[in-house]
């Protein structure tokens, strides 16, 4: 299975464990990276491997640093970059939602102003236009929980994998934004360029 060239990013965090998993049942060896090393680049079966921060994995892509990369597709939806998604993985699956604090009134109308909270504004802002409201959005890079506690937004944006954090913070799901898995995705140079190498690479990962 020739791979020669490929630079494939992965996306650390969340999905970085499920994603060595997959690259191993696909037959690549994974065992030169370590999961808690502070090296970025790894070379492994004929794959140049970089390790980024999940958020940079679809501009790594569509500027062509790298050829191909598997991440979230939140990234991918708040990114708005212009790349392939040639398959879904079937990992990495949670919900965007929208949640505020239990026993507030959220009024979904349009003209509503509303303050919005969130490690993803575009994704958010979009949610919101499209129902005619008029969102503040405040960006927040951890913790957003916390916002609509101390007042500081109506709700919030974020992803949930059981709802868990949502309940202990005393926080309650108003609706689902978007439903999210992790994805292959390609660069559209590279998917002309070295077509054979990354359908092969991509082929061993339906499997």
């Amino acid at each position: 299975m020739a791979r020669k060239g490929i630079i494939l990013a992965l996306a650390k965090g969340r999905i970085f464990n499920d994603t060595l998993e997959l690259l191993k049942k696909s037959g690549i060896s994974t065992d030169k990276i370590k999961k808690k090393s502070r090296e970025l680049i790894f070379k492994l079966d004929g794959l140049t491997i970089l390790s980024c921060k999940p958020s940079d994995v679809p501009k790594y892509v569509e500027l062509g640093a790298a050829d191909c990369g598997i991440v979230g597709s939140d990234c991918i939806s708040e990114s708005q970059c212009d790349i392939y998604e040639p398959i879904g993985l079937n990992f990495g699956l949670c919900k965007m939602i929208v949640a505020a604090k239990k026993g507030e009134k959220i009024e979904f109308k349009a003209g509503k102003e509303i303050k919005v909270a969130t490690k993803y504004p575009k994704i958010a802002s979009e949610y919101f236009i499209r129902r005619k409201m008029s969102p503040e959005i405040i960006y927040l890079n951890g913790s957003v929980e916390l916002a609509p506690l101390i007042g500081l937004s109506d709700v919030i944006v974020d992803i949930t994998e059981t709802g868990e954090t949502i309940r202990k913070n005393n926080l309650k799901v108003i609706d689902t934004v978007m439903n999210i898995s992790a994805k292959f995705i390609v660069n559209k140079t590279s998917y002309r360029t070295l077509f054979k190498h990354i359908q092969s690479l991509s082929s061993s990962l339906k499997k």
